[in-house]
């Protein structure tokens, strides 16, 4: 038995997919098996697998008709023979020594899930974002270098880690023992799947090394069109719910569950046009007639706009903090630049000194050089529960700054 499958969906990634398995062919350990599902790609994907398949008897083709990423990745776990699981987007790579890291901290801690970062990559491979505090991993609340499990965090436990599969090391029986599966929809079916797994599994290992490369946002991806599949992201919450039912687990983490719900709603929803978002709102309402209304908070509309911006800051300098999606789709609205906004400030390292519709990027940093600065933040809407601690931290560190008040503080 092999210690390791990596298993690969694959769907018209021909400009990636090399990079992609040489990642995977190149690793520090190599006691692996890569299993590669061509999703019924048109372009030169399948004859670059051919190609590697017959240079590297690790890896096993399988071909099936176009039907999404997580019916591949459901196939690849059951062909699978690895003690454990991992698995990688075929436009993303690894670092060299991913898997033989993630391995030894599955073995010191006897650990069911490993789970590492991540860096954000553009389209030929430049760093757009690094040290993310709040993705893929919640540093203000995520234990490190520690095992943990859903009883230390019953109303937390989803906030604490990105539902994304692909950075993070399984245990295969966690995954084929409780029949934990992706659900067979469009967008979203990491939810389910990676959320079931964190609520069943006895000891979740997260270390802060940022060992995988994600092409996020990349021409023709997934994330380029997703507002059309919306309602998927209700979806993939309901079969997580009834995962949670099925192994009595909904009542221990049903504040937890709720949580991430409307945390997931938000974000879909923050990335719509009004029309998309009527759309979502009346296939909501047909799916759970009796109890969409839990989640108006979720789909209310009334959040910050540009003039909301421009009522609020009057004559005052400001800096805006977090320069986030919900950030752009404001400021890309605009063809004027505020002269009293002096920039914004953001914690990712990648983006300081960048441009952003018309503003420059500053690190936290920047704040010590005024006597006294207004900073307003733009963090996305999911996320409120990171305002309190946004505020905490301009409390503690930045004396001379002021937060100005907004939907979520007042």
């Amino acid at each position: 038995m092999v210690k390791i499958s990596v298993i690969v969906p694959v769907y018209n990634v021909e400009k990636y997919l090399r990079q992609c398995l040489d990642s995977i062919i190149n690793q520090t350990f190599n006691d692996i098996e890569i299993i590669c599902i061509n999703d019924g790609s048109t372009d030169n994907s399948l004859k670059i697998l051919e190609q590697y398949s017959k240079k590297d008897n690790r890896i096993i083709l399988i071909n099936q008709k176009n039907s999404g990423a997580g019916v591949a990745r459901n196939k690849g776990v059951e062909l699978a023979k690895g003690e454990y699981i991992q698995f990688l987007d075929s436009d993303d790579y690894f670092e060299p020594d991913l898997l033989e890291k993630m391995l030894n901290k599955a073995i010191s801690f006897n650990s069911d899930i490993v789970v590492c970062s991540y860096k954000k990559v553009d389209d030929l491979g430049n760093i757009t974002e690094s040290k993310n505090p709040n993705s893929p991993i919640n540093l203000d609340k995520t234990p490190l270098e520690r095992p943990f499990n859903s009883d230390d965090f019953r109303e937390d436990i989803f906030s604490l880690l990105t539902p994304i599969p692909w950075n993070k090391l399984y245990k295969r029986e966690l995954i084929t023992k409780n029949n934990i599966k992706f659900p067979e929809i469009n967008i979203c079916e990491d939810i389910a799947f990676v959320h079931s797994c964190i609520a069943i599994a006895k000891n979740i290992l997260v270390f802060d090394e940022e060992l995988i490369n994600y092409r996020y946002n990349r021409p023709g991806s997934m994330a380029t069109y997703r507002t059309k599949y919306t309602i998927d992201v209700v979806h993939s919450c309901n079969a997580l719910k009834m995962f949670l039912e099925k192994n009595n687990l909904y009542k221990k983490l049903e504040i937890a569950f709720m949580k991430a719900f409307t945390n997931h709603i938000r974000w879909d929803l923050v990335l719509c046009n009004e029309e998309e978002r009527q759309n979502f709102f009346l296939e909501f309402q047909k799916i759970m007639p009796k109890d969409w209304q839990k989640f108006e908070d979720a789909i209310k509309k009334d959040y910050i706009d540009f003039e909301y911006i421009k009522n609020l800051i009057k004559d005052k300098d400001i800096l805006l903090w977090g320069a986030s999606n919900f950030l752009r789709k404001i400021l890309e609205k605009e063809s004027k630049t505020i002269s009293n906004i002096i920039g914004i400030i953001d914690k990712n390292e990648a983006s300081w000194g960048k441009d952003f519709y018309g503003y420059k990027i500053f690190s936290p940093n920047k704040i010590e050089h005024f006597e006294k600065i207004y900073i307003l933040s733009m963090i996305y809407n999911n996320n409120e529960d990171i305002y309190p601690i946004i505020k905490n931290e301009i409390e503690r560190f930045y004396p001379n700054a002021i937060l100005l008040p907004n939907i979520f503080i007042n």
